[in-house]
């Protein structure tokens, strides 16, 4: 989203006229207009020394350090605050790490520094209701607050928030040696890469830094990248949307890949299809799949601002692994690794 300064648009001069204020920059890895409803800042601190202030997004109030010298001893502080009077959202981080908050409103515009609303985007539960929302994804360094935005009325917007510490992928350039082939079918090629590694929407987790979006129109068939093992099967949901509650159910296909030599233990691979159609599934567990077999059809299940393909590959099959680097087999092109705002088919680029 493009934002304007505190002050306003000062665009349009020449001469002595003040410049136009610098746009924001643009979210890491990520097609800007794949995120609608969402307002994404991975906000820097503010440079040497603990008394400098973080730097706020163009689009915020504003930012400051939290500073435990100025309250009293024992103050617990809380990670989300309204003023009720003026309606102003601020997200507190008072830990020595860096945290992520995902942070939701309903109901009632939210506006920016320039008291622009932000655009809303919907959230669909699994029993189809849908309400316009808008929902910040923000990291925000140690010991600091910013000033996010104004709620129209804050007395009847309800507020929805997921926090968490940031961990850091232990091993970013950690790559599998196994290639693979195009997870999406080639009769809606070639398709854009919404999301690469380290995207600000989503993949800057230990758990989802290696991950690859795909914008595809629900229905387009799911392919094993190589031959392997059904593991697990997710296809009962069928909510959507940016709602922070939706980070915690969506639809998936996981496979246990056999290596170049038909082992699927020597340097053990799992590929993971999300945000699938509901109940589109064609294997089931222990199924043994060839690499081209359809496994599913695309969707929008889970926290999806719209639809896509999330793809991603682990050396484990536990929650918390962290994901491993993989490359696309591109044919004559060679191995590649997607990039965010290309697009790619089952020859590569």
């Amino acid at each position: 989203r493009e934002g304007k300064s505190r002050g306003g648009d000062r665009g349009g001069g020449s001469g002595n006229d003040a410049p136009a204020p610098p746009s924001p920059p643009r979210p890491h890895n990520f097609v800007r207009d794949a995120g609608p409803g969402c307002v994404i800042a991975h906000v820097p601190e503010g440079g040497a020394g603990a008394a400098s202030s973080p730097r706020p997004p163009p689009w915020a109030l504003g930012a400051e350090r939290v500073r435990l010298r100025d309250y009293p001893p024992g103050t617990t502080f809380p990670d989300l605050a309204v003023d009720p009077d003026d309606g102003v959202l601020t997200v507190v981080n008072a830990s020595e790490s860096h945290r992520v908050f995902y942070v939701t409103v309903y109901d009632g515009a939210v506006l920016d520094a320039d008291g622009a609303p932000f655009p809303a985007g919907a959230a669909v539960d699994n029993d189809g209701a849908t309400r316009a929302c808008v929902t910040f994804i923000l990291k925000i360094p140690p010991m600091a607050m910013l000033h996010a935005a104004t709620l129209s009325d804050p007395m009847r917007s309800e507020i929805e928030s997921d926090v968490q510490d940031w961990r850091a992928h232990p091993a970013p350039d950690d790559a599998h040696r196994s290639l693979c082939g195009f997870p999406l079918g080639a009769d809606r090629a070639p398709y854009l890469c919404t999301q690469g590694e380290g995207g600000h929407l989503t993949h800057f987790f230990a758990g989802n830094q290696h991950a690859i979006d795909f914008r595809c129109d629900e229905g387009c068939d799911v392919l094993a990248v190589r031959d392997g093992v059904v593991e697990e099967v997710v296809q009962e949901n069928t909510l959507t949307g940016v709602a922070t509650r939706n980070l915690y159910k969506w639809n998936s296909v996981m496979l246990r890949c056999d290596d170049d030599d038909g082992n699927a233990d020597a340097d053990p691979l799992f590929v993971e299809y999300v945000h699938i159609k509901a109940n589109s599934a064609r294997v089931k567990v222990g199924d043994r799949v060839k690499r081209g077999d359809k496994l599913c059809e695309s969707g929008g299940v889970g926290f999806s601002p719209e639809p896509h393909l999330h793809f991603t590959a682990f050396r484990s099959k536990e929650p918390t692994a962290a994901t491993t680097r993989t490359l696309f087999d591109g044919g004559r092109a060679g191995p590649y690794v997607p990039v965010a705002g290309r697009w790619y088919d089952a020859g590569g680029e």
